[in-house]
């Protein structure tokens, strides 16, 4: 065993992939896809200023995202896995655990096993997805001016240039 293959991180098994995703596979290409795969909405990537999300507490956030396999139940990777699989200390993300939850982005929930011992955190993610919410309105709302001022006959330079047409 290599020992670039000894650092990842087992996954479990990934569902199918669904026939609408034919042309995300067409990019990525089976054999990537086959380990699975987790999806991402464009306003978390395009708001990350506006949540004051830094690298660091992004990729802890794209690890949680990973890890919530089912709708209902929030992800509980352990800080020494999120560690492992960014390559940071567990302290590093104890820190930026910290900063996505001061920024009410995360809540973290403590988590027990059946001797009443505490396991890793529930990592509650439905304060992140409120705050996409209105950022995401922005966004659509942003756009369709934006598409309205390109449709719009009184967009800056177009008088000059039908004059300029009209002269020559």
């Amino acid at each position: 065993m290599s020992s670039e293959t000894e650092k990842v991180v087992p996954l479990r098994p990934a569902a199918p992939i669904p026939p609408e995703a034919k042309s995300f596979e067409k990019r990525w290409t089976k054999k990537v896809l086959e380990p699975g795969f987790t999806l991402i909405p464009s306003v978390l990537l395009r708001a990350l200023v506006r949540l004051h999300v830094g690298p660091i507490e992004f990729s802890v956030l794209l690890q949680m995202i990973d890890h919530w396999w089912e709708n209902e139940d929030m992800p509980f990777p352990s800080k020494k896995r999120l560690g492992e699989r960014i390559g940071v200390s567990e302290k590093t993300i104890q820190r930026a655990v910290g900063r996505l939850e001061s920024e009410g982005l995360i809540r973290r929930v403590a988590r027990h096993n059946r001797l009443g011992g505490q396991t890793s955190n529930i990592y509650d993610l439905a304060p992140l997805v409120e705050k996409l919410g209105p950022i995401a309105e922005d966004m659509m709302k942003a756009r369709e001016e934006a598409k309205a001022a390109r449709r719009s006959p009184e967009r800056p330079g177009h008088r000059i240039r039908a004059t300029a047409k009209k002269a020559g």
